[in-house]
């Protein structure tokens, strides 16, 4: 089926800017503005965070008291409606007792002991918003765990044209809720067997999403493929190769409006492939910043702007610094995340405090000033679905080097791959050794001003705009339109 346009509604648990804790946000913030341009009706519903509702931004009330069940337990939610950005609305579900909190997910002590239950309701709320304010669309598409219900109910047949498309942005947070909390799930027993929810005597709210949606999409055509296989499947490689006739890797995009060092107002000096001047103005403002020493200018800085989880490479990381800082660089790291690496990261900066900036929490404008002050960017992750970090870094002229796993291998070109200049350094083992190897390769491109300047240039010349990936959407959205409407009478299982 193929229509002029298209309802759609973007499902999430986070959006930038109005709330954010990772990339997830940066997707679900850029895209559906690109599907407005292309003329499609889209709109945004997220839940109402505490953190939102203290901006004063201009959202107001558009339903009330909504009754929403959780499992044998009836509760409501309130509706507020104002807008991600200009022609593009943004709901909120709000019920101060599941979103009116300090952060998103968690504290630095773990995640929220209730976070099945807050996006079981935030799912469920969904099909009575889009009645309260009247809007049913032709697709909606659910994003990671959080959303992942709500294919299971429209698989129960809640919007008969509706169909669904699920995003999965990292496989490796599964959404478990264990037996004794089952019934808050509210879906009839048929869904909680092997070929439902249940996974490994749990339900997964992940799961959900995959084998009821009519097209699952994951973030880069490498990742893909990866969870296919039992080494990143998790324990789910056998159902991910089963739907694999409806699984498709679309590169997340790059709202370049934000990133542009040509444009930026968030960095010291712009800058552009034709004048990289200002880049050098940026890195001895960021050295300042961080209370590194002017004697890094003429020395390889290296940036890292992450979360401090094992799956970002962090313990290689911290293994390989000795190393590292023997090579005579300069590391600069802003990361939050788990509190063994928050502690692990300060030792280390108290030891090398000439040669290792560190800045815990998140700090978007610190983060923008580190893609334009560093020369080198590093991605060591040990799986890794897209990656914004690495296109960000390429916009910059900042090198990544990264390993060659997922979105990093589909975004970063390795001058053995191209066979010329190429756009940064991978390593395909996940061991310190391949990780300092890499950087020394990039060191002695560095060296070579001309080889480094021509790296920094076409890296700088890379387009992952939203626009393309955009169409591969839309195109995706059509098809899981067809294999609805032309399934007949809604399932009731």
């Amino acid at each position: 089926m193929k229509k002029d346009k298209l309802s759609i509604l973007v499902a999430a648990s986070e959006a930038a800017p109005l709330a954010q804790a990772g990339g997830l946000g940066d997707v679900v913030g850029s895209l559906p503005p690109v599907f407005r341009d292309m003329g499609h009706r889209v709109a945004v519903v997220l839940p109402a965070y505490r953190h939102i509702l203290e901006k004063s931004l201009p959202f107001e009330p558009a339903a009330i008291g909504l009754p929403i069940s959780l499992g044998k337990v009836n509760l409501t939610a309130d509706i507020l409606m104002g807008e991600l950005c200009p022609g593009v609305p943004a709901y909120l579900v709000r019920r101060d007792e599941f979103f009116d909190r300090a952060q998103l997910y968690g504290s630095s002590q773990g995640e929220y002991i209730d976070n099945r239950e807050r996006y079981i309701f935030f799912s469920r709320s969904i099909p009575a918003l889009c009645e309260a304010v009247g809007f049913i669309p032709d697709i909606i598409l659910a994003n990671d765990w959080q959303t992942g219900l709500v294919m299971a109910l429209l698989k129960q047949g809640i919007f008969p044209q509706t169909a669904g498309v699920f995003a999965i942005h990292n496989l490796g947070y599964l959404g478990l809720v264990p037996p004794e909390r089952r019934e808050s799930i509210g879906l009839p027993d048929t869904y909680y067997t092997m070929e439902g929810l249940e996974y490994y005597g749990q339900m997964s709210l992940l799961k959900a999403g995959i084998v009821y949606a009519q097209e699952v999409v994951t973030v880069s055509p490498t990742y893909a493929r990866e969870i296919q296989m039992s080494e990143y499947g998790l324990g789910m490689a056998g159902l991910i190769y089963s739907v694999r006739d409806r699984l498709h890797g679309i590169l997340n995009g790059v709202d370049y409006r934000i990133w542009n060092p040509a444009t930026d107002q968030n960095i010291d000096a712009n800058y552009s492939p034709r004048d990289l001047a200002g880049k050098a103005l940026c890195k001895k403002k960021l050295l300042k910043e961080m209370g590194l020493p002017n004697d890094l200018l003429e020395r390889p800085l290296v940036g890292m702007v992450t979360r401090l989880f094992d799956q970002k490479g962090c313990r290689l990381v911290a293994e390989a610094a000795e190393e590292l800082f023997a090579l005579d660089l300069g590391l600069v790291l802003l990361a939050a995340g788990e509190v063994s690496y928050q502690q692990l990261f300060a030792e280390l900066q108290a030891q090398h405090p000439s040669r290792f900036g560190l800045k815990l929490g998140f700090d978007p404008v610190l983060s923008h000033k580190i893609f334009a002050g560093c020369d080198m960017f590093l991605m060591p992750s040990l799986y890794e679905p897209c990656g914004l970090t690495q296109m960000f870094s390429l916009k910059y002229g900042t090198i990544p080097i990264v390993r060659a796993t997922g979105g990093l291998q589909d975004t970063v070109i390795d001058p053995n791959e191209a066979h010329s200049t190429g756009t940064g350094f991978k390593f395909d083992r996940f061991h310190k050794d391949d990780l300092i190897a890499a950087v020394r390769r990039a060191i002695e491109a560095f060296r070579n001003r001309k080889i480094w300047q021509a790296m920094m240039r076409k890296a700088m010349a890379q387009d992952f705009s939203w626009e393309h990936s955009a169409r591969e959407y839309v195109a995706l959205f059509e098809r899981a339109i067809s294999s609805k409407r032309g399934e007949g009478r809604a399932d009731t299982l």
